[in-house]
């Protein structure tokens, strides 16, 4: 995806680039790993010199690698440090690292520039559309009870944007890593449960009186309406949260649409035996502003209904899961949910990040994935994945310019 910063074009002012040494630098110290993504990074924004780095995302080998990542971007950004959220999940190939970096425009005009507000908060003005990324790593109080750690979580993103003057309902898209996801734990309510059930309940309790995307959605709008989402694995007992939400001007108005699968009943909708409290989020979500548009594909796994299906099938689970997201951004979803016109295809996906549970299903996986979306840009991590079952993940974002007749 090129970046084309233009007032006619809001969306095509967010560009993903993915940075990843190459597989022989695994052995490479992590400063040399940190220069040669950084390098990728600098070369694929070549000709856009207004362009800046807005935000990244960091998926880490090493967890304690973040304090030495966070210095070395500190020394290389200086006062344009982008918001910056590091994961505890290995790339697949042995790196130390993989990037994940959005691209913005940073002009002298206020109306198309970034402001570096603190290195957990960066805002981004174009020309109407503002753009909020609140990033939260693990706090250095980790406690055992996963339901308060997670409203805390949610409570300490919530006043980050509120330093903006940015309430929670304008949140489009969050990013949730729990580690050890499936392992048990106790709850003072629940008794024996789970710990991603702890998080959804947690997740249920803290939206409960927020009502998402008020005045922007279409007038016919009448089931829930929430943020897209990704609920994912990490490493350790690990809780890190990040969150992107806009605002936009009068003259400038964007529609938000939730998007949902035929194939799959509403994550909302989870019957108990998923979760005392199901998901709050939505399979997908389409912001449009004029004929642009920008689709944010929660995390994707081999789910139809609300079952999973073919358990212990990596490549079929990895062709249901594409068949999944195929079927929620192609065209005739689009237009069954109001917005003719901007559906898009696999392959025009900008990026999509590739969880995978157990390290002999890379390799299939990947190839099922290169086959599918040869153009799109790729990040493959080890990840546990939300029920025990399930051996894949996938989550993607696309730019969309509304087609004709």
């Amino acid at each position: 995806m090129n970046a084309e910063f233009t007032p006619d074009a809001p969306f095509a002012a967010r560009s993903v680039v993915v940075a990843i040494p190459s597989p022989e630098s695994g052995a490479k110290s992590l400063t040399e790993q940190l220069q040669e993504v950084t390098q990728q990074i600098q070369r694929k924004m070549q000709g856009l010199p207004s362009a800046c780095v807005f935000q990244q995302t960091v998926f880490l080998r090493d967890y304690e690698d973040r304090a030495a990542c966070q210095e070395f971007w500190r020394q290389h950004y200086g006062k344009r440090m982008p918001a910056i959220v590091y994961v505890p999940q290995a790339p697949c190939e042995g790196q130390a690292l993989a990037v994940e970096a959005i691209l913005a425009a940073n002009t002298q005009d206020p109306a198309n520039s970034v402001d570096f507000v603190s290195e957990e908060l960066v805002v981004g003005h174009h020309y109407g559309i503002t753009w909020y990324f609140a990033a939260q790593q693990t706090p250095p109080w980790l406690t055992e009870d996963v339901y308060e750690q997670s409203v805390a979580s949610f409570r300490r993103l919530n006043t980050t944007l509120l330093s903006e003057g940015v309430e929670f309902d304008n949140v489009i898209r969050t990013w949730l890593y729990i580690g050890n996801i499936t392992e048990p734990t106790f709850s003072k309510t629940e008794g024996e449960t789970q710990r991603y059930k702890e998080l959804n309940r947690a997740r249920t309790d803290f939206f409960r009186k927020i009502t998402f995307f008020e005045g922007l959605m279409p007038p016919s709008w009448s089931v829930p309406a929430y943020p897209a989402s990704t609920g994912i694995g990490g490493n350790g007992n690990t809780l890190v949260m990040s969150a992107l939400a806009v605002k936009t001007d009068s003259q400038h108005r964007a529609t938000i649409v939730p998007l949902e699968n035929p194939q799959q009943v509403s994550a909302f909708d989870y019957g108990a035996e998923y979760s005392p409290k199901s998901p709050k989020f939505s399979r997908a979500l389409l912001l449009a502003s004029g004929d642009s548009g920008v689709i944010f594909v929660s995390g994707t796994a081999s789910i139809t209904n609300a079952e999973s299906r073919f358990d212990d099938e990596p490549i079929a689970q990895t062709n249901q899961t594409m068949e999944n997201i195929e079927v929620l951004i192609a065209e005739e979803n689009l237009a069954a949910h109001g917005k003719k016109g901007f559906g898009c295809r696999l392959d025009e996906l900008a990026a999509v990040r590739v969880y995978i549970k157990r390290p002999q299903d890379y390799e299939v996986i990947r190839d099922i994935c290169e086959r599918e979306m040869p153009n799109v840009q790729k990040i493959y991590t080890f990840s546990d994945v939300c029920r025990p079952e399930l051996l894949v993940e996938i989550e993607g974002i696309a730019f969309t310019q509304q087609r004709g007749e």
